[in-house]
């Protein structure tokens, strides 16, 4: 069984973060795989885990995966134990009809559709017990519902994907685009019927997952008393603002409209250029830079413009901070109101490191004066953990053996680093 003990509080805390409040403090969502196995379980929650897209039906075996291993993995703040059924981005293109492969570490969705007959494809897909991968999704998500209530977990909703990005599936990105220039009511309609049947397998599934656990969740793992959805268009880097706003805005709009919250997955630079159509009709933003080679991730300096222009819009921001040592400073820069940072600190010690002080941390504050003190006294050769306990001493301060191991090897890559810029100091 997943273990965490500070549920309630938690939920209570995420319930105001919708609604932009914050009650004792902000919210902050991690984990720490603390024990032997917890790894496993860590990475079979997440959409990390392909398990499901290799194996379809797979699901028993997933699931003794997580509760197996979950022993020592810590969840966090207002990090709500979850599993996602990860099929990959855009499972509704197989409900539809698409014949879903895995390669190359992702789903492939794949149908290639004349334009003049994608609409009687679209309109052919009937939602019942014949319906493969309908079927399929029901079924895998009432397994895993059932089961999470004596495991102690949630259920998130699988990834449906965005709805011109499913009809890339059939025709393609360049048929599309050719259509909005030609016949732009065809995608109209096409987008009018995936609409309707896409609504209808989220609240179908949402549902199910209601039946045995309260609340929704996707696959960003924010967990939410009432319905919500992580809205996304990835077709749309290849439109104008202008295109953005006649063939995907409304869609989001309507989405939105359907949920009683929603946060749109801004993917990648190329997006920026949409925020300001987009911010009016949603609850929050989840900013993704992508990891092309020297692109500053989450949470950098380059991107505050874009985080502070969220905030002032009074929407919610969630991201993921791939380095969990950058995770006060962003606390710091922000207003913590409506801000979500998940982060995974690899063990304990450096969670006490790193948190911020408002989660018990130390908020990286010793790291850093340690770091000027022996910057500032020019001590040279390799400092021991005795200089470290001087230091201590000197300022008064009782730390745990652990945590002091872990704040000599931060400060010793912190000097480090520092004396390729020009200290004095090469190590510590």
């Amino acid at each position: 069984m997943i273990i965490k003990e500070d549920l309630e509080e938690a939920k209570e805390r995420m319930r105001a973060w919708w609604d932009h409040e914050i009650i004792d403090r902000p919210v902050l969502s991690y984990n720490i795989p603390a024990g032997k196995n917890s790894i496993k379980a860590l990475i079979a929650s997440t959409p990390l885990c392909w398990d499901l897209a290799k194996d379809f039906d797979g699901i028993e075996a997933i699931l003794d995966k997580l509760e197996n291993n979950a022993d020592g993995l810590i969840f966090g703040g207002e990090c709500i134990p979850s599993y996602f059924p990860n099929y990959g981005p855009g499972i509704m293109a197989s409900v539809l009809g698409v014949t879903p492969e895995f390669k190359a570490n992702t789903m492939w969705f794949h149908k290639p559709t004349e334009v003049k007959d994608i609409i009687s494809v679209l309109e052919s897909v009937k939602l019942d017990a014949n319906n493969e991968w309908y079927s399929r999704l029901k079924r895998i998500t009432e397994y895993a519902a059932k089961r999470a209530v004596k495991g102690n977990y949630y259920i998130s909703m699988t990834d449906l994907g965005g709805v011109l990005d499913i009809l890339i599936s059939f025709l393609g990105s360049t048929n599309i685009i050719l259509a909005m220039k030609r016949n732009p009511g065809l995608i109209d309609t096409c987008r009018a019927i995936i609409m309707e049947k896409y609504l209808k397998v989220y609240d179908e599934l949402q549902d199910i997952i209601n039946k045995y656990v309260d609340g929704c969740n996707t696959w960003l793992n924010v967990w939410c008393p009432k319905r919500y959805y992580t809205m996304q268009c990835d077709f749309s880097v290849m439109l104008s603002p202008k295109w953005f706003k006649r063939f995907v805005l409304p869609d989001l709009i309507e989405q939105a409209e359907h949920m009683d919250y929603s946060i749109y997955h801004l993917d990648g630079p190329e997006q920026i250029k949409f925020i300001d159509d987009i911010l009016p009709h949603v609850t929050g933003i989840q900013y993704v830079p992508g990891l092309k080679p020297g692109m500053p991730q989450d949470g950098a300096d380059k991107w505050m413009p874009l985080y502070k222009k969220i905030q002032k819009a009074g929407k919610n921001i969630q991201m993921t901070i791939l380095n969990p040592k950058r995770v006060p400073g962003v606390y710091k820069k922000l207003d913590p109101k409506g801000l979500f940072v998940y982060a995974v600190y690899m063990s304990k010690a450096l969670a006490n490191c790193y948190l911020p002080k408002f989660m018990g941390g130390d908020g990286g504050e010793l790291v850093e004066k340690i770091s000027n003190w022996v910057q500032s006294n020019n001590i040279g050769g390799r400092v021991t953990k005795e200089k470290l306990r001087e230091y201590l001493a000197e300022n008064n301060l009782e730390i745990s053996k652990e945590l002091e191991s872990q704040i000599l090897k931060e400060v010793r890559m912190k000097v480090k680093k520092g004396g390729k810029k020009g200290f004095k100091v090469k190590y510590l």
